[in-house]
């Protein structure tokens, strides 16, 4: 009953994909509780000890993937303190007492994953390919809108939005791998998706930075704003879901070309402008095509078009899996609070003859662990032993008052239904399904149910109150270890990927599309803790993870296109690699991004490259340049042409 409810969920997917972590989490723990008993079952220090270890180190594992796979971790480690601190006392029964929690969660997982496939089963593909047919029109919207304007607060939802439905694509498509065969899996396709997505939003962000300099200098040109107006007509277009395709397709021939034009435009002696425009006039058809490309990569998940396509083939053959970001530092406070947890209670267990000091230790290591990745678990771990405290009286009342009115399984069956349906009605809404878990498992764990009823309120009282100490002992663990302000951990995260900037600027090998992927993945984190604490004044000078990803990827093609260019050439460009390295390494330190010498620098390329005869390495490395220029140099400096110095 109590494995029932920790894997219940709406989605038929992640039901059987809960239920196969839970029984491998299951297997190790218990396989580790038949090493660690025997030989130390006589020094229960050292028991104590190895056991807040392995929780402790299960727990940093599990903090370190975001995935679904990662509940085996955390499952590995509390089922040892479940399975080896319950035998301690008869250390013999220590593999029979293995094999039948492996036996009960396993009858309880085929139970859920049986229900859940059978009875009104529904798809977690069915359910993200809604999810990103909406990301896909509010993309569109925001395009149509964002391009009028230059950058401000209001994008920053947005942004944060699209960075968490992207997040949600990576972690949650597991899932599908677990769904019933008639559900098609496009693995490749899904990850394109996501790529697709993650491009975008630098890209429309490089466009309104490019916009904010023209304008700064009154150099909205006629061609710019017919390009602009095109464009923003053709996003409010693919933002109508009932928009017809050949309206679409349309209005983007019309965008690609009113660009065409913007791109032809003279010189006329002014190079910045010129760069800016030309900019302009490169991205908006590709921020056109990465819509369009998102939009049929949705239509041929939903089966509406065919995959066979050599275009999509295309895509899903050379789309590979992607990394997310890994914060190493929180899992490494989450594992000394999982251990430390462990440890303490085990030790007032010992020191205090506590019979049911066990159980304490148990539910110390499971509310570290299943909180591990919050930014202040302790005030979860709080509310609940809230839920517990509520649930408890209900589980008392069965217990004491109701089961021993009953007799046979059909009528524990219908007494049981009125609270069974009540919480699993809570865990189907997304505001209640914490509180109805908690609730859940506190009242299963409080019914205790065995073959025969044996009431025993003594009993009732001390495991209960031991599970509220446990978890309270983790609270405050957690309190002393984790902690960590939503800022500070902003912050932090920022400074991981200043450190990747740092590292791409001095030559650092990567694949680009990943580290885009990764990136974005600490955009949805950082937007996403300062929303929380409404700190969005804060986005700015400093923190700004989107500007780090198009410095990222400016830096990137600088560095790929200057080596097709003449050596002359290419020293300009080291320089400007320097410098960004030298910018990120002194806001890890404190100093503003805006430094002159950058600047100086940048401007000596652009005026080196602007004066050579076009060519695609050119075109795309003073593109790289005029990105990193408008990223870099202080808002509102002017571009300055510079010989290239000795």
């Amino acid at each position: 009953m109590f494995t029932v409810f920790v894997v219940a969920k709406p989605i038929a997917g992640a039901v059987r994909s809960k239920a196969v972590f839970r029984l491998i989490g299951t297997l190790i723990g218990a396989s580790v509780s038949l090493l660690l008993i025997p030989p130390l079952v006589q020094a229960p220090g050292l028991l104590c000890l190895a056991t807040s270890l392995w929780v402790g180190l299960c727990v940093y594992l599990g903090s370190l993937d975001r995935r679904p796979r990662s509940y085996a971790f955390l499952l590995a480690g509390y089922t040892t303190t479940i399975v080896g601190l319950a035998v301690v006392n008869a250390p013999e029964t220590i593999f029979d007492t293995s094999v039948s929690r492996v036996e009960e969660i396993s009858l309880g997982l085929v139970c859920a994953a049986v229900a859940h496939s059978v009875i009104f089963p529904q798809s977690m593909l069915a359910e993200l390919l809604e999810r990103a047919e909406n990301a896909l029109h509010r993309c569109a919207a925001w395009l149509s809108e964002a391009i009028s304007r230059t950058a401000n607060v209001s994008d920053i939802q947005s942004q944060q939005e699209l960075a968490t439905f992207v997040g949600d694509l990576h972690v949650l498509y597991d899932h599908v791998t677990f769904e019933t065969s008639d559900v098609p899996r496009h693995a490749g396709l899904m990850l394109a998706l996501q790529d697709t997505f993650a491009w975008l939003l630098p890209r429309v962000s490089g466009i309104q930075q490019a916009l904010g300099a023209l304008a700064a200098e009154n150099r909205l040109s006629p061609a710019v704003l017919d390009a602009l107006a095109k464009t923003s007509h053709w996003a409010h277009t693919l933002s109508r879901p009932e928009a017809p395709p050949t309206e679409v397709r349309d209005s983007s021939v019309e965008v690609r070309a009113a660009c065409a034009r913007l791109a032809a435009e003279p010189r006329n002696g002014d190079t910045w402008s010129w760069a800016l425009r030309e900019s302009i006039a490169t991205q908006l058809p590709r921020a056109v095509d990465e819509l369009l490309q998102a939009e049929h990569i949705i239509s041929v998940l939903k089966g509406t078009e065919s995959p066979k396509e050599p275009r999509i083939r295309a895509l899903e053959g050379s789309a590979r899996p992607r990394s997310m970001h890994r914060d190493r530092g929180l899992a490494i406070l989450s594992a000394a609070a999982a251990a430390a947890a462990t440890l303490i209670a085990c030790g007032l267990w010992i020191e205090g003859s506590w019979p049911e000091g066990g159980v304490a230790a148990q539910f110390a290591a499971i509310g570290c662990s299943l909180f591990a990745t919050l930014d202040r678990p302790s005030k979860v771990i709080f509310a609940a032993v809230v839920g517990i405290l509520v649930a408890l009286p209900l589980a008392a009342v069965y217990q004491f008052a109701i089961f021993p009115r009953i007799d046979g399984f059909p009528s524990l069956a219908l007494v049981l239904l009125p609270p069974v349906l009540l919480f699993s009605w809570m865990q189907a809404s997304e505001k209640l399904e914490g509180a109805a878990l908690v609730m859940a498992i506190a009242f299963a764990g409080g019914l205790a149910l065995q073959t025969s009823y044996q009431p025993d309120f003594a009993a009732f009282i001390n495991s209960n109150t031991a599970e509220i100490a446990g978890l309270l002992i983790a609270a405050v663990t957690n309190l002393l270890f984790r902690t960590i302000d939503p800022l500070w951990n902003a912050l932090r995260i920022s400074r991981a990927g200043w450190r990747s900037v740092t590292d791409l600027a001095r030559g650092a090998t990567v694949d680009v599309t990943s580290w885009v992927l990764e990136m974005f993945d600490r955009l949805g984190l950082v937007t996403g803790r300062l929303l929380a604490v409404r700190r969005l004044d804060l986005i700015g000078a400093r923190v700004d993870v989107l500007r780090d990803i198009r410095v990222g990827i400016n830096v990137t093609r600088l560095e790929r296109s200057s080596r097709e260019l003449d050596p002359a050439l290419q020293k300009t460009i080291a320089p400007v690699l320097g410098a960004v390295s030298q910018a990120y390494q002194g806001l890890l330190h404190g100093a503003s991004l805006s430094d002159p010498h950058c600047a100086l620098a940048i401007d000596v390329g652009i005026a080196a490259l602007s004066a050579q005869a076009p060519s695609l390495a050119n075109q795309r490395a003073l593109r790289a340049l005029v990105g990193l220029r408008l990223d870099l140099a202080a808002f509102g400096s002017r571009y300055e042409s510079r010989g290239a110095t000795s």
